[in-house]
């Protein structure tokens, strides 16, 4: 590989459709298309096959996926959110944004997910929700949790930004809690270029969240002739996903299959070459995990510095490889929330390590990135 073409492998990439520009020029062939989002129905037409019982709205983001479920919900101020630290900002600002304070639990060694066993000793009487990240679109013991919630009187939340195409126990994870939010970000599996789905999956908030969605008002009771006025009737705001985004989701909708099976088999390439880092005390990602690993995949090493020294080898070789989260807890928002300890969090987060994953990879260059990271420390 030159090595002096800097980053000749991408970390990420998107999935080139043929057909996009078509559906934006059909777009802007019509007003009436953008009026009546035809392709933000033509999409969640596709997302009701795999979330038939759920109530489903298209949005701007993940992010303000979470923010609709805060305001659902009714986050105020003293409030407790129960959720890792190793996760996205977002997962935390939804709620804080309501005033609520985020309780921080340790990840599991075994998936990198909360820790369930460490949760019900941070249930206090101020607690309101349990939100939990589906790492890598890999699920922890939801049913566990769910009895958890249903013991306390708490909301189960499914941060499954990561999670599109994955399932526990035959459920379509964003399904099974609540609620659930997907994101179809630039850097996720199936994508908008930017935006998310939100998931709700108990029916007496599904007209709050519809008025929270339309910007407080009633539209769509009054679009169906339920209503004889379209008014503002609750908070809310503009969390629509643009039709230039519902356009390309739906292309990458169509196309999931292909995209989806692409990215596992890159994935099962990189487990079957990197085996013999396990001797050097490097982790993979687990075989149970491998059939439907979709969204990325890892290595942890065996220390920061050693971690830092393979990202920074494989930049030279022209590999962009990066590490993930730096943990909420620690850093300097998460700190006026008080100090804690969250060991595990913080050891996972400063050895672990991505690898480039995403269609345009062909199995050669896959190849040749297995080959560099193998040399490493040689």
């Amino acid at each position: 590989m030159d090595e002096t073409n800097q980053m000749k492998v991408k970390f990420n990439d998107i999935f080139k459709s043929i057909n996009y520009l078509n559906y934006v020029e059909d777009l802007f062939s019509d007003y009436d298309h953008f009026r009546s989002k035809k392709y933000s129905l033509l999409s969640l037409e596709l997302l009701r096959k795999r979330f038939p019982a759920s109530g489903l709205w298209l949005t701007h983001s993940a992010t303000g996926a979470l923010e609709m479920i805060a305001k659902a919900i009714k986050i105020q101020e003293g409030d407790e959110v129960i959720m890792s630290s190793f996760t996205f900002v977002s997962t935390a600002n939804a709620f804080v944004n309501c005033g609520a304070r985020p309780v921080f639990v340790d990840i599991s060694e075994e998936d990198f997910n909360i820790d369930i066993r460490k949760i019900e000793d941070k249930i206090t009487k101020n607690t309101k929700a349990i939100v939990v990240t589906h790492y890598g679109g890999h699920a922890t013991d939801l049913e566990f949790l769910k009895q958890l919630c249903k013991k306390y009187q708490l909301f189960l939340i499914e941060d499954a930004a990561m999670a599109y195409g994955n399932s526990y126990q035959g459920k379509q994870l964003g399904s099974i809690g609540d609620f659930g939010v997907i994101s179809f970000d630039i850097t996720k599996q199936i994508s908008a270029v930017q935006g998310g789905l939100l998931i709700c999956n108990r029916p007496e908030f599904q007209d709050p969240l519809d008025h929270i969605y339309h910007i407080g008002t009633n539209r769509t009771q009054f679009m169906q002739q339920n209503k004889p006025y379209y008014e503002w009737v609750s908070v809310g705001s503009k969390y629509q996903m643009n039709e230039l985004s519902a356009a390309a989701l739906y292309d990458n909708l169509l196309n999931e299959g292909e995209i989806l099976s692409r990215r596992n088999a890159i994935s099962t390439l990189y487990y079957d070459g990197l085996q013999s880092l396990k001797e050097k005390g490097i982790n993979l990602i687990s075989e149970e995990k491998l059939a439907a690993n979709i969204h990325f995949f890892y290595l942890l090493l065996p220390t920061t510095e050693e971690r830092n020294e393979l990202i920074a080898y494989l930049s030279e070789k022209g590999i962009e490889a990066l590490f993930h989260y730096v943990p909420l807890h620690n850093s300097e928002m998460g700190k006026t929330f008080g100090t804690q300890n969250l060991p595990v969090t913080e050891s996972v987060s400063g050895r672990l390590v991505r690898l480039p994953l995403h269609v345009n990879l062909k199995d050669e260059t896959v190849l040749e990135v297995i080959k560099e990271v193998n040399l490493f420390g040689q």
